[in-house]
């Protein structure tokens, strides 16, 4: 289980908004130049962030709790969002030169085309993702 430390900020019905504040370890990870963690959070202008979930302890505003999510759902999104697409890629532009013999630039053009498609199946897939709860964020406990 991934875990990260927030704050409840909402009780919306059956759901809390957890505030969670990222720890930044990268000033001293050996890593910190090419860590996409460290990217985002430059991005997010923050450290902090949002997240839904379910309300499964009794939670108020202003408690600090513990979210988590399980390894293998995270780790089966991460190759759902990123190997997908660079397979439809690769094996579109593959069948392009090995079966048909297509020039290059005819090659390149429908590599982008499977890239396109690789995406378009990830968003499908990950729409029907979202409707299962071990994809979701949840309330391990509550902190003192």
């Amino acid at each position: 289980m991934i875990e990260e430390q927030g704050k409840v900020v909402a009780i919306d019905g059956d759901y809390a908004w957890i505030n969670t504040m990222r720890e930044s370890a990268c000033q001293s990870c050996s890593a910190s130049k090419g860590c996409g963690q460290k990217m985002l959070n430059s991005v997010s202008s923050g450290r902090s962030s949002q997240v839904k979930v379910s309300r499964t302890l009794d939670v108020n505003v202003g408690d600090r709790v513990l979210v988590g999510i399980a390894e293998e759902a995270l780790l089966k999104a991460s190759i759902l969002a990123y190997l997908l697409p660079l397979l439809a890629m690769i094996v579109c532009a593959g069948a392009a030169e090995a079966i048909f013999s297509f020039p290059d630039p005819v090659v390149a053009l429908i590599g982008v085309l499977g890239l396109a498609l690789g995406l378009i199946l990830v968003k499908t897939l990950s729409f029907r993702l979202s409707c299962n709860p071990s994809y979701h964020p949840q309330l391990l406990r509550k902190l003192g």
